[in-house]
């Protein structure tokens, strides 16, 4: 009857581990419209499902696992360098003014700004 190998269990498992991960870090996402949100959640869930159709589940939880790995990294590299603890937003002024940069200007427009000023120039 209760079999891992289905595509619900795949479901199931991202789901809740977006559960959790949005529980411990859903705050600094509050500023986002829920259907942004919601239509994150659902491509994530459609790539999952695809890759593990095409290349298999091992091969879909492994790129998923190193895209958490690469935001993660990215997330807390960027907001070290800015002052801003990854963990805990602190101090909150900070991660304020980047949240309403990212507002005003866009998340592609701010990421390419922060890029630019945070990475070492060659000479």
């Amino acid at each position: 009857m209760w079999s891992t190998d289905s595509r619900w269990f795949d479901i199931a498992a991202f789901s809740t581990l977006w559960v959790v991960l949005t529980v411990a870090f859903g705050r600094f996402e509050q500023h986002k419209p829920a259907w942004r949100r919601l239509s994150k959640w659902a491509v994530f869930l459609v790539l999952l499902v695809v890759l593990v159709e095409t290349t298999g589940r091992l091969v879909a939880y492994g790129v998923l696992g190193l895209l958490i790995m690469a935001g993660a990294s990215f997330h807390f590299a960027v907001l070290s360098r800015l002052g801003i603890n990854g963990w805990t937003g602190e101090p909150r002024e900070r991660f304020d003014a980047l949240v309403r940069e990212l507002e005003v200007h866009g998340e592609t427009r701010t990421l390419v700004r922060l890029a630019r000023d945070l990475l070492p120039r060659s000479r």
